[in-house]
């Protein structure tokens, strides 16, 4: 289950933003290394199969990746780009498609008594004609009709798969 917080007014969703949180009993910054561990991804989320770093040396601000994801019959690689890399605080990175902007993702990690919070968010890139091309030709491409939709199902998921996943680890 998901656990919300109070969302300050930058938080709160709208019809463009979106965020899910979920409490993880370890450090921040086992989260955080987890999190952009970008190839690990595919280990926790329903569409995201996981990612190929593009370049060597640690994944930083400016890192690009190739994201493999697959929602109904259709893989689709995107091109990432990674935004804000702040290990134990904020991982961030926007996504592309054919050169087109499409979305920004951010991981946010919160200090608790318990382990931290880890709070996953969207945003949705796409504007002017060729973002409107691209919404109207999406539901094509992935199988996916109602995005924001599906969108909060995957962060709930990725976020209860990382958390178990982190969790288990932290046991052994």
């Amino acid at each position: 289950m998901t656990e919300q917080t109070a969302a300050t007014p930058e938080e709160a969703d709208t019809p463009s933003r979106m965020s899910e949180s979920v409490v993880v009993r370890v450090a921040p910054e086992t989260a955080y290394a987890a999190v952009s561990d970008v190839a690990r991804m595919g280990e926790w989320s329903p569409e995201c199969k996981g990612a190929w770093v593009l370049g060597k040396g640690p994944v930083r601000v400016g890192t690009r990746f190739v994201g493999r994801n697959r929602a109904r019959w259709l893989p689709w690689p995107t091109l990432c780009r990674v935004v804000e890399a702040d290990p134990g605080r904020a991982f961030a990175f926007h996504v592309s498609f054919l050169g087109i902007p499409v979305a920004g993702w951010a991981y946010r990690f919160r200090p608790l008594p318990e382990g931290c919070e880890v709070r996953e968010e969207w945003h949705d890139r796409r504007s002017g004609p060729l973002g409107a091309a691209l919404t109207a030709v999406t539901p094509l491409v992935t199988g996916v009709v109602r995005r924001r939709s599906r969108n909060r199902a995957t962060m709930r998921t990725t976020l209860l798969a990382l958390r178990d996943a982190l969790e288990a680890e932290r046991e052994r």
